[in-house]
């Protein structure tokens, strides 16, 4: 299967997206579970977010796997000269600087194929949704419409040295990673539980998908969130160093109990695979679903794979250029939500380490009394 997950990486991860823009995405998950139709349903609320269900299950407490369907990327909103001039809003988060002149875009209108051109201006002042607002040039007349979608032009994903290249790991590689592991569970079903995917849109620009998920009935009161991201790599949360069980974000810190779950089935899969590396930390450079979902009172938390080039921004160029993450990160990142998928439920975090500081206790009493 690793091969099929490598591709399934290579294909989501080179889809162009953007908040309320995620269609090609969508498309990709509507034809994942159509090839899986056999085992699975899905289902769409009616804001677009899409819930991926295993046959036969069902629990008033399910557990999700939840990944956004966005990047931050641009909409059109006005096209002058036959698509010569267009404009267009940024939906997330990319400092200033990097809409520097000269910068190489693309966009994709419905109908036609994919187009160059670069920004000429950072507009001032900013829509009244809050998103950046710039001026494109292309050399030729095209098709493009308002409401097309429009990105950085970057090369196609590509694999290189143990590293995934591509216009967008945020949140793509963890659709991959999440259909990955959901494949791996529904080839050996017996005894799982009711474990579903969400997928959740316009992320970028304040979990709106998110919390308009815990509003439609899509996803149940009682359920168990474990959502996942790719979050900006620090010196102490290095590339290559296994997938993250995020303790919190910059907003807010994740259920305790659910992460110490994860942590005793992560150190599980260290004791039988040596390779297996995972981290454990609160990478507070951004913010997560989980809170969302914990703020408006589900069990959440979130596992993250490190990300090099945040949301396109090379701070060492101060440019564009393509994220980054280490693929074995990406793999081992599916082993722990198998994992996870299976046991996570019936992990006792709390009662093994009950028996662990009895033990101490036992050991060590002799020193107090």
């Amino acid at each position: 299967m690793r091969k099929r997950h490598e591709q399934y990486l290579l294909e989501v991860t080179a889809l162009p997206t953007a908040a309320g823009l995620e269609d090609r995405v969508v498309a990709w998950g509507k034809q994942w579970a159509q090839q899986h139709k056999r085992k699975v349903t899905l289902r769409a609320d009616r804001l677009g977010n899409l819930v991926i269900k295993r046959k036969g299950a069902r629990s008033a407490t399910p557990l999700f796997f939840t990944a956004h369907l966005d990047h931050p990327a641009f909409a059109v909103t006005e096209v002058e000269d036959a698509g010569r001039t267009i404009r267009a809003a940024f939906r997330g988060g990319v400092q200033d600087a990097y809409f520097s002149e000269g910068t190489r875009v693309a966009a994709y209108p419905a109908d036609g194929p994919r187009i160059t051109g670069q920004l000429v201006s950072l507009d001032r002042p900013r829509g009244k949704q809050g998103d950046q607002l710039v001026t494109a040039r292309f050399s030729r007349k095209n098709k493009v419409q308002p409401g097309d979608l429009m990105t950085w032009a970057l090369p196609e994903s590509k694999i290189c040295k143990g590293r995934l290249h591509c216009p967008a790991c945020d949140d793509l590689a963890a659709v991959a990673a999440a259909v990955s592991a959901y494949e791996r569970l529904l080839a050996k079903p017996r005894g799982l539980g009711d474990v579903r995917l969400l997928f959740t849109r316009a992320e970028e620009v304040g979990f709106i998908g998110a919390i308009g998920a815990t509003k439609t009935g899509i996803i149940p009161k009682r359920s168990t969130l474990v959502c996942l991201e790719n979050s900006k790599s620090f010196a102490e949360s290095p590339i290559g160093g296994g997938p993250i069980i995020r303790l919190g974000d910059r907003l807010s810190t994740f259920d305790p109990e659910l992460n110490a779950k994860l942590v005793v089935l992560a150190e599980g899969l260290a004791k039988k695979d040596k390779a297996f590396k995972f981290q454990r930390k609160l990478m507070p450079g951004g913010a997560c679903e989980a809170t969302a979902f914990r703020a408006l009172g589900y069990l959440s938390t979130c596992l993250c794979l490190p990300l090099g080039n945040y949301h396109n921004m090379n701070e060492a160029t101060g440019r564009i250029a393509p994220e980054t993450i280490a693929v074995d990160d990406y793999h081992h990142l599916i082993d722990l939500l198998e994992a996870a998928g299976r046991k996570l439920h019936a992990t006792d975090a709390e009662g093994d380490l009950v028996k662990r500081l009895d033990a101490l206790f036992e050991r060590r009493r002799g020193l107090v009394e």
